[in-house]
């Protein structure tokens, strides 16, 4: 054998024995892989109370992670994780983790059962010094192949919910990651579109830097949690059976609505001293909680009714009522953060919301031609001679009012209208707006005996919204009055921020303003120009015709506003609705109220509503007016459905918040 074939040799001894190597190591791997204990153990600290391990066949629970079994067998089993190891040995009543010995009972029960002492421990005060997260790992045992969870939590600043759909993995596993500024209530729930055996809905308190694991047990349907700053106030939530609902008195007056909740408190008061007799040692955090709640569901009916007083009703009188019964609970003072206040912003909104109604000076009648008039006066306006003279001829239209309000709102609608929404007098309408109402309701939170935190939250939320419902930037008094009111930088910045949003937004929109072409094919492409659609004034057939490219698809009908704060709220849900649908040949088709062209063409590329399956029409009065009567819209937003064969269904289809409810509709029409 030559010197080559011997080093040829050497070079195949060599690579075989990498291909050895390799594979003994897959084989290790795999068998580490494989092995399974045999166990299906949920382990209760008996000292601390808390859920101290789970112990399954093919995967362990601990410290909130989920780690492998790298041995299992003879009460000993070391678990693994990322490079780390633990070594679990089990007696009767004991577990030993890594050399510490732990009292434990096994978990049977529905819920983790009652603490073994009582905890005095109460909310955190003040705000955080800067912006963190949660993480929340859950873990689903069961027998269905798909489940999916709506994971929602309120923002501090502005009150909007931030929602994330998921589904479990092959393991029963999902993660998800939200945003948090201090002590919060994060909110899951299983959603109807895969259902569980059990019916699953809860609320769980969370801080920044939490991490928290949810083992749902849907076939013995028991729950507990492992982990995170609020584990036990969590564990008590989960397994209490107190859960009070307000009683609805949509048909009652305020006096007959006052007695129903004196009843209903007294009920809830009774309720509660016999869960505290029956179980002594729930902490103080829960005691809290669930005392604010009953605050909460009593005091909504009657603030309800004072936001929106029937016809007849004095809102003073109203309010004054509502007080009388409020004040003595001290309502507006609790211990608990406001973002664990479950409800709360709710009540307070309408409460301020009144309480502004009532202390608001209204408009005259000629305001809106008078500030027009202004504007070109001192020059930051330039009206043409035709906006000029209908200006002019509205004022004199007031002038010689009799009693025609018809003629009034025609005039308003076709003269006025649309000069106030030329981009320039719009936002200066705006900044009148702004500069009368914010200052107003921050003077409302002012007169309010509540903490200065919690205050200060609401203020910053007002500029927000404020900021929020505009096409336009803020105005510089009410920015200026922001950095007067609002002194935490973490609530300022956020303020800053959401106006520097708008003013980038603003130069990016003018750059795109729909320009780009919709891809040929997709339904953005086969809209009906406007052009094509004049002189059609009967609703059903202009609604025919602008469906008419649409069929195979199921068209999801939505009458909304710019103006209308509750059609913006439902646009939040929109992307969860879209992402939960994508693949499906559907439609959503979008009919504009009453709305200026720039803020209309601004919002749906500011709330990203320019998609190929999105189409969207900003119709002329007469026009719009005509749908809506086809539609049968009597509020907004409204919600309607067309089958694949381009006929209306009956009655109002489910709202984009109710997302199980819009797949299931869509995916029976699709069916049949």
């Amino acid at each position: 054998m030559n010197k080559k074939e011997r080093f040829c040799d050497v070079d195949n001894i060599v690579e075989w024995r990498h291909i050895i190597t390799t594979l003994l190591a897959l084989v290790a791997m795999t068998g580490q892989a494989q092995v399974r204990s045999g166990l299906d153990l949920c382990l209760r600290d008996e000292v601390t109370g808390e859920w101290l391990i789970g112990l399954f066949d093919d995967y362990a629970i601990y410290d909130c992670e989920y780690w492998e079994y790298a041995e299992a067998g003879k009460g000993r089993y070391v678990l693994t994780k990322d490079g780390l190891r633990k070594e679990i040995r089990l007696k009767k009543n004991t577990v030993t983790i890594d050399d510490v010995k732990h009292r434990t009972s096994t978990l049977t029960s529905k819920y983790l059962p009652d603490y073994p002492s009582k905890d005095e421990t109460g909310w955190p005060k003040g705000l955080p010094a800067d912006e963190d997260s949660v993480t929340l790992r859950v873990c689903v045992n069961t027998n269905r192949e798909k489940a999916e969870f709506v994971t929602f939590i309120n923002r501090m600043f502005n009150d909007k919910h931030i929602q994330e759909l998921t589904s479990i993995d092959t393991h029963g596993h999902f993660e998800v990651r939200m945003p948090v500024n201090g002590p919060s209530v994060l909110g899951i729930f299983n959603d109807d579109h895969h259902p569980l055996e059990h019916t699953f809905w809860r609320l769980l308190a969370v801080e920044g830097g939490d991490t928290l694991l949810l083992y749902i047990d849907d076939k013995n349907d028991c729950i507990y949690l492992m982990g995170g700053k609020y584990a036990r106030f969590n564990n008590e939530l989960l397994g209490s059976d107190f859960q009070p609902n307000f009683v609805r008195t949509n048909e009652l007056t305020i006096d007959s609505t006052i007695v129903q909740q004196r009843h209903y408190m007294a009920v809830c008061q009774e309720r509660m001293d016999s869960l505290y007799a029956a179980r002594p040692n729930l902490s103080h955090r829960f005691q809290t909680y669930y005392q604010d709640d009953i605050q909460y569901q009593f005091a909504y009916p009657m603030l309800l009714k004072c936001c929106w007083p029937a016809a007849g009703e004095s809102q003073s009188e109203l309010l004054q009522k509502t007080e009388v019964e409020l004040n003595p609970l001290q309502w507006m003072h609790s211990e608990l953060p406001l973002m664990c206040r479950h409800g709360f912003g709710f009540i307070i909104g309408y409460y301020v919301s009144a309480l502004t109604d009532v202390r608001q000076t209204p408009l005259p009648s000629t305001v809106h031609s008078d500030f027009i008039m202004q504007l070109q006066q001192d020059g930051k306006v330039q009206l043409n001679d035709d906006e000029l003279q209908k200006v002019k001829g509205f004022q004199a239209l007031l002038a010689n009012y009799h009693g025609n309000d018809v003629d009034i709102n025609d005039a308003f609608r076709s003269d006025i209208i649309p000069i106030l929404s030329k981009p320039l007098i719009e936002q200066y309408w705006d900044w009148e707006l702004s500069e009368k109402n914010v200052p107003l309701t921050v003077s409302v939170l002012d007169s309010l005996d509540m903490d200065d935190t919690t205050r200060e939250i609401l203020k910053t939320q007002t500029f927000m919204k404020d900021i929020d419902g505009k096409s336009h930037v803020a105005s510089p008094r009410v920015l200026d009055l922001a950095h007067q009111e609002v002194h935490h930088p973490l609530l300022l910045q956020a303020i800053d921020n959401a106006n520097q949003r708008i003013k980038d937004f603003l130069e990016e929109s003018q750059k795109k303003q729909m320009a780009i072409a919709p891809k040929d094919g997709t339904p953005a492409s086969l809209r009906v120009p406007d052009e094509e659609l004049k002189g059609i004034t009967d609703g059903q057939q202009l609604f025919e015709r602008i469906t008419a490219p649409f069929r195979g698809y199921v068209i999801y009908v939505d009458v909304w506003g710019t103006w209308c704060g509750p059609c913006r709220g439902q646009m939040e849900h929109v992307p969860a609705l879209k992402k939960t649908l994508e693949g499906k040949p559907v439609v959503y088709l979008y009919f504009c109220n009453n709305s200026p062209e720039d803020s209309w063409r601004n919002f749906i590329i500011q709330n990203h509503l320019d998609n190929d399956n999105a189409v969207h029409y900003n119709l002329p009065r007469e026009q719009e007016s005509a749908i809506e009567r086809y539609l049968e819209v009597s509020g907004f937003p409204t919600y309607r459905l067309v089958d694949t064969k381009g006929q209306l269904m009956p009655g109002a289809a489910p709202w984009p918040s109710n997302i199980s409810g819009v797949v299931a509709a869509v995916e029976q029409l699709l069916t049949h």
